[in-house]
């Protein structure tokens, strides 16, 4: 390895601050993976309801492959850097430069994603008269799941790889509904569903508690032909499909990703003004200027990375309201649905029966339930509205370093050419007494 020690403190500075740049672009491309892995919710878990799980769904997928976006323009824009500084480090000095990174990253869920990462190597290596450390990565979206050896006591990060889906299974059989006198109704064709894989909550133990009761009530209305919709298979079932618990997890898990962001950010800003100190020049100067307004837009990618975090909490607290919703009104109203259906079913074998129009009062207390159901799924329409949306109006009027939105941040267009800062003959140490500006 080099023995910096024999250079004088500008040199030392320049080829620190250069593979501190190199490890950043690494840890970005490690950022990168982390979102593809951890922010690829399976799609079940936002579950079946319509207008609301799609919606929440594409957004999430659209605000993710903004922030994937983000990770790519920043760690391209710290191996152009990088390239760039060392390589004037090595240019200055006219010798061959061998030296070590630390990837000294603090973050505990990110850490795993490192050895991933293309570039991640012990050593840099660079000549007089080179061409810089290493060709950019292609800007496009990899396909590819990380492999990545999860600590053991990462619990939060090892509960991505051992999640469970609800998942149902059909039997077609005749169903025979009973009342307390022995009075038996058989209606053929009915429908027994297994639900499976719930997640635990009072939505998945009312509908393993109350399962052949509602299945008993939807064969009646259908047997009926009354068009109603079904309690369990068109309203109960596509919010008891959702498990908040994995979106919400892997959504606080992107927490990370802010963090690392705020933490590299921080290293950045104070690195680039110990650099300043020591050199100057046209060059100098105007690299100065550029890392400031990278600073800045880093600033940005940290608040996007919290914001998309918080939403994901957010859209699982959604549905965890609706689920609780539908077990309240499940709860509450099952007993009287269930009188009503054995009300119905002694009526129907009254010899009066076809004169006392018993399907009224039963169809009645289905109606108040169901009329509930549709309330609490209309207001998660209105709520999902409002969650990981992006406003394309504003997104256009938006200048290009602004966060009015949650698109993609472009990178801050400087007002000087890359050839300005990267011309060699235009950094010069600065003089030991000299004043830094």
């Amino acid at each position: 390895m080099t023995d910096l020690a024999a250079y004088d403190v500008a040199t030392r500075t320049l080829i620190t601050y250069g593979a501190e740049r190199y490890e950043d672009a690494v840890i970005y491309r490690a950022v990168r993976r982390y979102l593809d892995d951890i922010g690829a919710i399976p799609a079940a878990a936002w579950g079946t309801l319509p207008e609301v799980s799609e919606r929440l769904a594409r957004d999430w997928q659209t605000s993710l492959a903004s922030r994937v976006d983000e990770a790519i323009d920043a760690s391209t824009e710290m191996d152009r850097i990088a390239d760039a500084l060392l390589q004037i480090a090595a240019d200055y000095e006219h010798a061959d430069l061998h030296i070590a990174t630390t990837f000294d990253l603090v973050n505990r869920d990110l850490k795993p994603y490192l050895p991933t990462a293309d570039g991640y190597t012990g050593d840099l290596r660079l000549h007089p008269g080179g061409t810089g450390v290493m060709t950019p990565p292609p800007h496009h979206h990899r396909d590819e799941r990380p492999t990545v050896v999860v600590p053991p006591d990462n619990d939060r990060l090892a509960a991505t790889r051992h999640e469970t889906l609800p998942r149902t299974r059909t039997v077609e059989e005749p169903l025979t509904i009973g009342t307390s006198d022995g009075n038996n109704l058989i209606i053929s064709g009915g429908r027994s569903t297994h639900y499976e894989g719930g997640a635990g909550d009072p939505l998945d133990q009312f509908v393993q508690h109350h399962r052949s009761d509602l299945l008993q009530l939807e064969a009646l209305l259908t047997e009926l032909g009354t068009g109603h919709r079904m309690p369990l298979s068109d309203l109960i079932i596509h919010a008891w499909r959702s498990v908040p618990a994995i979106i919400r997890n892997r959504a606080d898990l992107l927490h990370s990703v802010a963090n690392t962001y705020a933490e590299t950010r921080t290293n950045f800003g104070e690195e680039t003004t110990s650099l300043a100190r020591y050199w100057r020049g046209t060059a100098g100067d105007a690299y100065i200027q550029h890392a400031r307004a990278y600073r800045t837009w880093l600033d940005h990618l940290h608040t996007q990375a919290a914001w998309l975090a918080d939403e994901g909490k957010k859209a699982a607290s959604l549905l965890e309201g609706l689920r609780n919703a539908y077990a309240n009104a499940g709860y509450q109203r099952i007993s009287t649905l269930l009188e009503a259906m054995h009300a119905y079913i002694t009526a129907i074998n009254s010899p009066f029966a076809a004169c006392s129009k018993p399907e009224t009062a039963f169809l009645n207390a289905v109606d108040v339930f169901t009329n509930y159901l549709i309330q609490a799924e209309r207001n998660a329409v209105d709520l999902a509205a409002d969650l990981l949306t992006i406003d394309e109006q504003e997104r256009k009027e938006r200048p290009d370093l602004g966060t009015r939105n949650h698109d993609r941040t472009p990178l801050p267009v400087s007002a000087l050419d890359y050839d300005t800062w990267t011309n060699r003959a235009g950094w010069s140490p600065r003089p030991a007494d000299a004043e830094h500006p």
